[in-house]
């Protein structure tokens, strides 16, 4: 009877290419994740716009469902004074409205948000409002207080409060957001094959 005799060196090689190979689709799925961040793909109205008619509510969509938590959306005119708004995710897409309708002017919304995998993402989109109709009513608005008799009343308008700032952390998931589990399951692999290649070599050396 004839008995096949393998080279041990073959076997570790083998083994040493094994756990190579591992180490190299971890790396591969390490750069993915890295590469898949999320980001704003368009935005109504968009950034530099200049519209002929007040926007009731402005629209962002990005590249990936958007969470709630951690999102922060602020809206203010060309002096800096906060506008309240109201905000609604939908998924990809994160709705805007302001609490009261946009006069003439120029306007900066800033949005901080969290996508799903974990990524902050800012964005800033500045815009105009230049509405011939609002620009001559306000003008008739204007005449008409000046010939009343009757002292105009001042109304303070005071912007609420911005909601208290929540930093966005990313989760901190190794290999640039590969799930944690599939890290340890390759590792797991990776230790296995190594210890194999052990055990066959201590078994070669002690026949």
């Amino acid at each position: 009877m004839t008995h096949a005799i393998r080279n041990p060196r073959t076997t570790t090689r083998i083994g040493m290419l094994f756990a190579a190979i591992l180490l190299c689709l971890m790396t591969l799925f390490g750069v993915s994740s890295a590469q898949a961040h999320d980001e704003l793909i368009s935005s109504t109205p968009a950034s530099g716009d200049v519209l002929d008619t007040a926007p009731k509510s402005m629209v962002l969509t990005f590249s990936g469902d958007i969470k709630k938590i951690g999102t922060i959306l602020e809206l203010s005119d060309a002096e800096g004074t906060g506008i309240d708004t109201s905000f609604e995710i939908n998924r990809r897409d994160v709705t805007v409205t302001p609490s009261v309708p946009l006069g003439n002017g120029q306007y900066t919304l800033v949005a901080r948000v969290v996508s799903s995998d974990g990524h902050p993402i800012d964005k800033k989109i500045a815009f105009e409002v230049n509405d011939p109709a609002a620009a001559s009513s306000s003008a008739a608005a204007s005449s008409s207080a000046s010939a009343a008799t009757t002292a105009p009343t001042e109304s303070a308008s005071v912007a609420s409060p911005a909601e208290p700032s929540t930093e966005a952390t990313e989760t901190d998931t190794p290999f640039g957001g590969m799930p944690a589990g599939l890290v340890w399951t390759i590792a797991g692999i990776a230790a296995v094959g190594l210890i194999v290649v052990v055990l066959l070599k201590a078994r070669r050396q002690t026949k």
